[in-house]
């Protein structure tokens, strides 16, 4: 469990909580439902969308990532942004720009072209991102945050469970241009919800003179690596499944997202209370065992029922122990830097995303999705146990402190 010395001093704001279900809070857990059902309508076909363009299977695994790729360059300056300026406008430019982005994609017909749009929607949900993973902090109670980051959490797995197979549902009936314009409409729908949230302080983070703090907190770096490693794995996801699927001739995949949501609407509240209540190691430890095993499930699947057991897997292994990263995170360093927060945790998605595709689009077509998978299964197993026994040890030693 985390200790005292290690929380920043919070003062109450006006738009601190004292109690979880507020007004605020539901009508954001609507408004993320829809943003994110959008974003997962279109990611799992962008791969498939650049090879019917012509793009080799590389190129198209690239151009897939290049979303996270933008966003990784810009999360330093969105978390610095979040801080300083108004978060709600920041969120409604962001997913102004998000809707246009998708509706250009539905009139796109080169790679080119295709490349310029997915680098800039990158811009946009980098900020997006963080500045609504900041201003869903200020409505949720300290005490609660592991439980309130869940729930927020859950608005994801929904979308994933509808984003996807609407998504393909609309491809495979009426083509990429109808599902891209779906998208978009949702997308504003969203933007209109949004503006129905009060929300009036503008948080401000001053600081006299350059601090590399103030941009990604170094503390908090290692958290970040291993986010870059669940990361990874949703990007071999959503770059990959869908051709893999078709590779194994398994009918039916996106079932993959059906049972992981399933799961991971069952799992996040019980983890949540779990961090809250015993502190990260008791989630994290036995999380990348049950991620890394699903993917090692995967790499040898033929059949629809090995990869439904492989997404629930998924579910109860990542779907507890990255959002547990990030509510401890934020209990670390305190809500008033929480876009700086955010975004450090964010850079390590991004890496993740951004650098999975390309690199197992490669292995794939050299080696094999199974060595693919299987070589990733054990990179986190290894990696993510090593990072976060010398991090707490660390920790212990310097703050007196236990995640």
């Amino acid at each position: 469990m985390i200790g005292k010395g290690n929380m920043s001093s919070n003062s109450q704001t006006a738009h601190e909580e004292t109690k979880l279900w507020n007004k605020s809070y539901i009508m954001i857990l609507v408004l993320s439902t829809f943003i994110h059902s959008a974003s997962y309508m279109v990611t799992p076909f962008v791969t498939k969308f650049a090879l019917s363009l012509g793009a080799p299977l590389t190129i198209a695994t690239t151009i897939a990532s290049l979303l996270s790729v933008a966003a990784l360059i810009l999360r330093p300056f969105a978390g610095r942004a979040s801080d300083k300026f108004n978060r709600k406008i920041i969120i409604l430019i962001a997913n102004t720009i998000t809707a246009c982005c998708i509706l250009a994609m539905s009139r796109v017909q080169t790679v080119n072209a295709l490349v310029i749009i997915r680098f800039i929607h990158g811009i946009a949900f980098s900020f997006n991102g963080v500045a609504m993973m900041a201003f869903n902090s200020m409505f949720i109670p300290r005490d609660r945050l592991g439980e309130g980051m869940g729930w927020m959490a859950l608005s994801t797995i929904v979308s994933q469970s509808v984003g996807p197979n609407l998504g393909m549902f609309i491809v495979d009936r009426y083509g990429y241009s109808a599902s891209f314009l779906a998208a978009a409409g949702i997308t504003v729908i969203g933007v209109i919800i949004f503006c129905f949230i009060p929300y009036s302080k503008t948080e401000r983070v001053e600081s006299k003179k350059f601090d590399i703090n103030d941009f990604i907190i170094v503390r908090l770096i290692p958290y970040a690596l291993i986010l870059c490693l669940f990361s990874s794995g949703n990007g071999l996801i959503t770059s990959m499944l869908v051709v893999f699927g078709e590779h194994r001739g398994i009918e039916n995949i996106s079932m993959f997202f059906t049972a992981y949501s399933i799961f991971m609407f069952m799992i996040r509240p019980f983890s949540g209370k779990l961090v809250d209540r015993k502190g990260l190691r008791v989630v994290l430890y036995p999380s990348l065992v049950i991620a890394s095993a699903a993917f090692f499930i995967l790499s040898g699947a033929n059949t629809l029922t090995t990869v439904i057991i492989a997404g629930i897997l998924k579910a109860i292994g990542q779907g507890s122990g990255s959002p547990a990263i990030q509510s401890t995170c934020l209990k670390m360093i305190g809500r008033e830097k929480a876009g700086v927060v955010s975004s450090t945790c964010y850079i390590g998605a991004d890496v993740g995303n951004a650098i999975a595709p390309i690199v197992g689009g490669y292995i794939a077509d050299n080696f094999g999705y199974e060595t693919m998978f299987r070589g990733y299964a054990v990179i986190l197993l290894v990696f993510g146990m090593l990072i976060f026994t010398l991090k707490w040890k660390y920790d212990y030693k310097k703050y007196g402190v236990m995640c």
